[in-house]
């Protein structure tokens, strides 16, 4: 069973979002778009550089290069001529202490009856597993988590 879609937060959403922050008294949302445009090209610069780009409380991305090895009897690789080429790859390590308060607000969340965190909820058959296992009550209502 497919999760739901989830909505992607664009920079217009999130300069919004900090335009009707209570702390906001002075910047405008155009002014904070530009800002977070300037950000994401940054980011893509240094990307691009090789550079680690580390988002405070949130992440790491971590740019790699990979090269095709011969491993596990991949005969292709081990030619000396016609290998296929290097190529790049994105890792993101997570921050621990993001990953613990997003564990700890799904926990909260299961509790109160909500099977997912907000915006990311749990598909029927994930509730039927976590019901097997005693994550959620056996007679918990999921009429609202019914695929459409």
């Amino acid at each position: 069973m497919a999760r739901r879609p989830v909505s992607k937060l664009n920079e217009n959403q999130m300069a919004a979002r900090i335009c009707n922050r209570e702390d906001n008294h002075f910047y405008k949302h155009k002014m904070i778009k530009e800002i977070l445009q300037m950000y994401s090209d940054e980011i893509y610069k240094a990307m691009l550089n090789g550079e680690r780009v580390q988002i405070s409380k949130v992440c790491t991305i971590i740019p790699e290069i990979k090269i095709h090895e011969g491993k596990y009897n991949m005969p292709t690789c081990n030619k000396t001529e016609g290998n296929p080429p290097p190529y790049a790859k994105i890792r993101i390590s997570d921050n621990w202490s993001m990953r613990e308060n997003m564990n700890r607000k799904l926990m909260q969340n299961i509790k109160n009856g909500i099977f997912g965190l907000k915006k990311l909820l749990f598909n029927v058959k994930e509730i039927e597993f976590l019901k097997e296992t005693g994550y959620i009550p056996e007679d918990a209502d999921i009429s609202d988590y019914e695929e459409e």
